[in-house]
């Protein structure tokens, strides 16, 4: 939202200089050309009147001729003695080269001449009032408020349509169509927001959909250890066999520690994505984590390729080492002799390879092992431990890590082969 806020007061303080800039110019333009036709004009009546004097016309004449032209007129004309208008030196110097000094005032525009070394001539011209926008402050202010305003109108545009977009988009989210996206557009400052909403319907989305699949699975799983407790507890009362009520005691309770086990897994799912929320990411080596699950695991079945190089990844110490210990536990479980693991790095990206020597995994099933409850091998192998979320952990994790995980046939054993790749962080 920062974005914004930064968007708007640049456009109101660049647009207010801009603006402001463009007014003080067209109306010093003007000015200058109304002064300049003024300058014109008294220039030729100075001259009219020395070409008078010169020709021989009468002082008292020519004052009784300015009386009279100043009274209908505009432009008021004067003769007074130099020591009365003293003008620097400058000035008398300027007069003998552009033949007037014209000074401006609140009155009018004024020119001096010098007739001769004792007389100074005055032809003052008064400002016409409502000759143009310049002299009516009113209209230069109406003027630039309404550009300022048509500004911010095309400013908040594509705000106001792409808010209009995010309320229909969240209104069609409410209505249950998770699937709903903003599309991203070009504008800068509303690029954050609608990747934020992107976001939130992303994970709305996918705990929405992760809590039906638990709720379908927890029910679907549920029902066979259910089913055995409540045939072991009917045969347990109908036995009087000492015996024979503790092996079904040992059953029931077999059947008890598989549901509270299936329980627990399931709630570690639902809890995972609370947990990846609220975790920090930072800049760790994936190598070391790989040869500590690797130990831990401790099975001679093991082996892995790796250069001398480090792995930098964007993540978490524990969520990552979570993700390595499901997907070896996931490998040896389905191996026969050999777990192969490979870790390399390529320009920009980190590539982690688990491949094993099982059946491997067809590529219509790909898709699938990665789904809540999904069991794969049940099919090809006979029943197997686990409740199927192992992978769908893996596949939640690294999500978070920014990376992408698939499955393919490993040429070199002819099993499965779990690819992750991460993006690559030098430094």
């Amino acid at each position: 939202m920062w974005r914004f806020v930064l968007a708007l007061l640049l456009v109101v303080i660049v647009g207010s200089i801009a603006l402001g800039q463009l007014f003080d110019g067209l109306a010093q333009q003007q000015n200058e050309h109304r002064l300049s036709q003024e300058q014109q004009h008294l220039l030729s009546q100075v001259e009219l009147i020395k070409s008078a004097i010169q020709s021989g016309i009468a002082p008292a004449q020519l004052s009784t001729w300015f009386a009279l032209a100043s009274q209908p007129s505009a432009v008021q004309y004067e003769l007074q003695p130099l020591k009365d208008y003293p003008l620097p030196q400058a000035f008398i110097a300027q007069i003998y080269v552009d033949k007037a000094v014209f000074l401006e005032s609140k009155d009018g525009l004024t020119a001096y001449a010098l007739i001769d070394a004792q007389t100074v001539l005055l032809v003052t011209r008064a400002h016409e009032s409502g000759t143009g926008a310049a002299d009516n402050p009113w209209l230069l202010t109406a003027s630039f408020y309404s550009i300022l305003l048509g500004l911010l109108l095309i400013f908040l545009a594509p705000f106001l349509i792409r808010l209009a977009k995010l309320r229909n988009a969240a209104i069609a989210f409410g209505d249950g169509k998770l699937d709903i996206r903003l599309t991203v557009g070009s504008f800068w400052y509303l690029k954050e927001i609608e990747q934020a909403f992107n976001q939130m319907t992303e994970r709305l989305g996918r705990s929405i959909q992760d809590n039906k699949l638990l709720a379908a699975g927890l029910s679907h799983e549920l029902r066979t250890p259910l089913a055995r407790v409540r045939m072991g507890l009917d045969t347990l009362c109908e036995t009087t066999d000492p015996k024979l009520r503790t092996q079904y005691e040992v059953r029931v309770n077999q059947n008890l520690d598989d549901m509270e086990s299936l329980i627990n897994a399931l709630l570690n799912f639902a809890r995972l994505q609370h947990s990846l929320d609220s975790t920090a990411k930072s800049r760790i080596d994936l190598k070391p984590l790989v040869l500590q699950q690797m130990a831990k695991a401790n099975d001679q079945r093991l082996e892995l390729i790796v250069g001398p190089d480090q792995y930098w990844i964007w993540g978490d110490e524990h969520h990552v080492s979570l993700m390595l210990s499901n997907l070896l536990t996931n490998a040896l479980k389905h191996c026969r002799e050999k777990v192969q693991v490979t870790l390399s790095g390529s320009t920009g990206h980190v590539t982690l390879c688990i491949n094993d020597d099982g059946t491997g995994i067809s590529a219509t099933d790909a898709d699938k092992v990665f789904q809540p409850f999904v069991r794969l091998a049940e099919k090809i192998e006979g029943n197997k431990p686990g409740f199927g979320l192992g992978l769908a952990l893996v596949e939640r994790i690294t999500q978070w890590l920014g990376g992408e995980v698939k499955v393919v046939t490993c040429q070199n054993l002819k099993g499965a082969s779990f690819v992750v790749r991460f993006s690559y962080r030098p430094e």
